[in-house]
């Protein structure tokens, strides 16, 4: 037999229908393994809904490319393609499964992988007929699983945004909740971040109420959020690295959906403000993922951890976020939403991420940054360093760089929002709250990035309320974010603080009571920090600030000391 015709003979299943069975069996594979570290390890994947079809449809396009090019390197040799086809997308989709156990290492995996890619390929050659039997007579049903996971998630999302039915109370104002993601209060000399790097913002700051000193509930994202959402302390929910908010407390978007509010959350942080984390409950609609090619890819553990990882970064000179959303889009939805949601109060929840690493802002906002690295990339030698450690000067004045224009980006695209919304008329009656879930070192304490620890550099940022006959000024007392649900509760008319902890922030304002021993925040377990431990708790007490490391006693810092050291 020639080899064109045996070729022919080992070919009978096309290029095209033998990727995309790989492909299924690969992707609903990592999409098995992935709901069963949901269902009994409780952990976070970072990962959207979506995955049920996008994996698989990843992980086909992944195969018929590199088939394409097996293909043309076997013609060339005039040799079967399945030669090489078969063993390369066995290793391939079982690489893929393999990697979606969290706690496996690439080294693991790949061995993993190489073992049933080298077994598979020897008793496919042994039963090719049989092979082609199997895969005609699996790929409809294996299709079918996809669409049914895809109708489920379908039907999931239209009950979420069935309408409210009930009525709210008339008059009841709207309320805005708009979220900086990794934006601090004070600028790299202890002094005004908002004059500084959110010079609009500011501005309008003088129209409503600005607290000099709010405290984040923690020095990171989901706890952060999760507590302004329920009002409770990260210890009480106990939201981590690896446990969602798991729906035992109530949230602010829950109880005003029952008040008769309509709910809607246009979030730029994919990962740790998504509908894995527990923090989509209560929202109608939940917009945290932008359904294209970088959420595609991010689908395929292979190429998730290909593509993130630095040294493929660095390669590409490519640094953006796969799947990450831009405050104009954000912004655009938002806006989309509410011109189509005025006949009855609403109760809108932004997240911006432009602040967040790895800073980059687009231009004209980039140019201080490209001349401190010669015209480069902004910020990129502060990103090929950025690990945690302190980066030597010259590097981290690139970030701190980078860091500001990212935050005046921000500033003008927030103000841009607040803008149109005032011109389409939604904030006549509208309560705005404008704040961070935390801030960023840049080596104040030996590190950089947050998480690490709970100086004022990671947990003091912005918090500014505009609202209906609000008398303008400005407060220093020390008050926590977590007081937020119980704030806006007071503000719709529903009584008190809706049953939420805490008081209104108003109310704060008023008496100063915060300023006295209540508790401002307590963070709970976090990675790494500076002060030699991982349980960490703090708070004010008059006019000083503690912070407790475990049982290692606690250090004392005065309120005048920005960067307690």
């Amino acid at each position: 037999m020639n080899s064109s015709s045996q070729l022919q003979s080992t070919s009978e299943i096309g290029l095209p229908r033998l990727a995309l069975w790989f492909g299924l069996v690969g992707g609903l594979g990592e999409v098995a393994v992935h709901a069963v570290q949901r269902l009994h390890r409780h952990v976070l994947l970072l990962l959207g809904d979506d995955t049920v079809w996008m994996a698989p449809l990843a992980v086909f396009l992944l195969l018929l490319v590199v088939g394409l090019g097996l293909s043309l390197v076997q013609r060339i040799r005039r040799r079967p393609a399945n030669d090489l086809l078969i063993p390369a997308f066995i290793l391939i989709a079982s690489l893929g499964i393999m990697l979606a156990y969290p706690r496996l290492q690439w080294a693991a995996s790949s061995v993993v992988a190489a073992g049933i890619a080298f077994q598979g390929t020897r008793t496919y050659r042994r039963r090719t007929a049989g092979f082609d039997t199997l895969v005609r007579r699996t790929m409809t049903p294996l299709l079918g699983v996809v669409l049914v996971l895809a109708g489920v998630l379908v039907v999931t999302r239209w009950r979420e945004r069935r309408p409210v039915e009930v009525s709210p109370p008339a008059g009841s104002p709207n309320v805005l909740l708009i979220i900086l993601d990794t934006v601090r209060e004070l600028d790299f000399d202890g002094g005004d971040a908002l004059a500084h790097y959110l010079p609009r913002l500011a501005s309008a700051a003088h129209s409503g109420v600005r607290f000099t000193v709010a405290i984040a509930p923690s020095s990171w994202t989901l706890p952060s959020h999760a507590s302004m959402f329920t009002g409770q302390w990260p210890s009480e929910h106990q939201s981590n690295w690896n446990q969602p908010l798991d729906g035992h407390f109530a949230t602010l978007a829950e109880a005003l959906r029952e008040a008769g509010y309509q709910t809607a959350a246009f979030v730029g942080n994919r990962n740790y403000v998504s509908r894995e984390t527990g923090l989509a409950q209560g929202f109608q609609e939940f917009h945290n993922l932008t359904i294209g090619p970088g959420e595609l890819l991010r689908s395929s553990m292979l190429l998730r951890k290909i593509l993130e990882s630095p040294r493929t970064k660095n390669l590409l000179g490519w640094h953006e976020m796969l799947g990450r959303r831009h405050a104009p889009r954000v912004t655009r939805e938002a806006l989309d939403w509410v011109s189509g949601h005025q006949d009855r109060p609403f109760f809108v929840f932004l997240n911006y991420f432009d602040a967040h690493y790895p800073y980059l802002p687009p231009a004209p906002y980039d140019s201080a940054v490209r001349s401190l690295g010669g015209g480069k990339d902004p910020g990129l030698r502060f990103r090929e360093d950025f690990d945690g450690r302190l980066p030597v000067p010259a590097v981290l004045e690139e970030g701190k760089a980078a860091y500001a224009a990212s935050m005046r980006y921000l500033d003008a695209q927030v103000t841009g929002l607040l803008d149109s919304l005032a011109q389409r008329g939604a904030l006549k009656n509208t309560w705005v709250i404008v704040t961070a879930d935390h801030g960023e070192e840049f080596g104040e304490h030996g590190v950089t990035g947050h998480g690490h620890n709970l100086y004022r550099t990671t947990v003091q940022v912005p918090l500014l309320i505009w609202g209906p006959g609000l008398t303008p000024g400005t407060s220093d007392a020390p008050v926590s974010l977590r007081n937020i649900p119980a704030t806006v509760m007071a503000w719709v008319g529903t009584g008190g603080s809706g049953g939420f902890p805490g008081v209104s922030l108003l109310q704060l304002r008023t008496t100063g009571d915060s300023a006295r021993a209540e508790l401002i925040w307590q963070p709970g377990m976090l990675p790494v920090d500076s002060l030699g431990g991982a349980d960490l708790t703090a708070w004010v007490r008059d006019s000083t600030r503690l912070i407790r490391t475990g049982s290692r006693g606690e250090k004392e810092f005065l309120l005048s000391d920005p960067f307690e050291h």
